[in-house]
């Protein structure tokens, strides 16, 4: 049975918007791609620079994200979401957070492509911060934004539970 609540675009949007930023962190360094330059090392191979692994944590944060983005369209009660939210604020400064010299870093030089990546990254970031604040703000609120309460709560109590 949909409710009316959850047909409404002021509830789905928020779920959207989070699932579109996340996915917009998840595929920015595919598609404004970092530098790939190697560094020769002392016994003469080649390792890559440190913003390739920044850029790899950044996969593992997004990727997180996007999960959790996801439980979005699936949880209802506003305690769930309101966690959802925070969470998603949690992984947004965890994504600019590793591109910081005191997280794993950029390469040396502002004019290489990593930094163009990260600026984006922070871009998107930023934007699911507040997202993120936005969703568990709103979560809290009650009325007409709280969730309507889900139909099979309550079902299969046992006849114990049910004389109590």
């Amino acid at each position: 049975m949909a409710s009316k609540d959850l047909t409404s675009a002021s509830s789905w949007i928020p779920n959207l918007l989070a699932t579109a930023l996340t996915l917009a962190l998840l595929l920015t360094p595919r598609f404004v791609p970092p530098c790939d330059h190697q560094i020769t090392t002392a016994a003469g191979g080649a390792v890559p620079m440190r913003c390739h692994w920044t850029f790899q944590a950044e996969f593992l944060i997004a990727a997180a994200a996007v999960l959790v983005a996801g439980l979005l369209w699936i949880v209802r009660h506003g305690e769930a979401r309101r966690v959802v939210g925070v969470v998603l604020v949690i992984f947004s400064l965890l994504a600019v957070s590793v591109t910081q010299p005191w997280g794993i870093g950029l390469c040396g030089r502002a004019e290489m492509a990593c930094h163009h990546t990260a600026h984006w990254i922070w871009l998107w970031a930023a934007l699911l911060a507040i997202e993120g604040l936005f969703i568990a703000v709103r979560a809290r609120i009650p009325g007409k934004h709280a969730a309507p309460p889900d139909p099979w709560e309550g079902q299969g109590k046992t006849s114990r539970e049910a004389r109590l």
